[in-house]
């Protein structure tokens, strides 16, 4: 899992971010769950923050766990591999995701990240050049939460258009650094 994770985040966080900020979740989203998968949330927490590439916050890790074990259950994070018998991350092999099962990763991810923000704080970080309110306008239009979703199922997929995907997100976020320059 950590490589997967690694690899999924890594996609998704394009330039292993660890800024801080949360999309956030309202009272009204609150779920009930279970023991067994208040264990799973944990595990997935722990692995998310600890992530060598775009490790989350706390509070995001949190918010994508808990929306992603709600949305998909136990036996199907069991089944693709991602928790043991334990229901803690497996490390000894990567998970084998369906598009289902990515795109609700990806939902729940985009649901407690702010991408674009995050993306462009880091960014300005890095590059002194990057007007970071510039680059997240330009970055919510170029790469909305529809493409970087797709980039990650494809990914995780490995899907056939993985590439030509990921080369699209490349490119909104190329051009983008162009027209935030300062």
């Amino acid at each position: 899992m950590f490589k997967a994770s690694s690899a999924a985040l890594g996609v998704l966080l394009l330039l292993a971010l660890t800024a801080c900020g949360s999309g956030g979740s309202d009272k009204k989203d609150t779920v009930s769950l279970s023991k067994d998968e208040k264990t799973a949330v944990a595990s997935l927490e722990k692995a998310f923050t600890s992530s060598t590439t775009g490790a989350l916050t706390a509070t995001e890790a949190k918010c994508t766990a808990t929306k992603f074990v709600s949305s998909v259950g136990i036996a199907k994070l069991k089944s693709a591999k991602l928790l043991d018998d334990k229901l803690q991350v497996n490390t000894s092999g990567s998970p084998t995701f369906d598009a289902a099962t990515s795109g609700k990763f990806a939902d729940a991810l985009l649901g407690c990240v702010k991408y674009q923000a995050r993306l462009a704080q880091e960014t300005a970080k890095s590059d002194t050049t990057i007007d970071a309110a510039k680059f997240q306008a330009c970055l919510e239009k170029e790469l909305p939460n529809s493409l970087v979703k797709k980039m990650l199922v494809a990914e995780q997929t490995q899907s056939k258009d993985a590439a030509t995907i990921g080369q699209q997100g490349t490119k909104a976020m190329t051009d983008c650094k162009v027209q935030a320059k300062k």
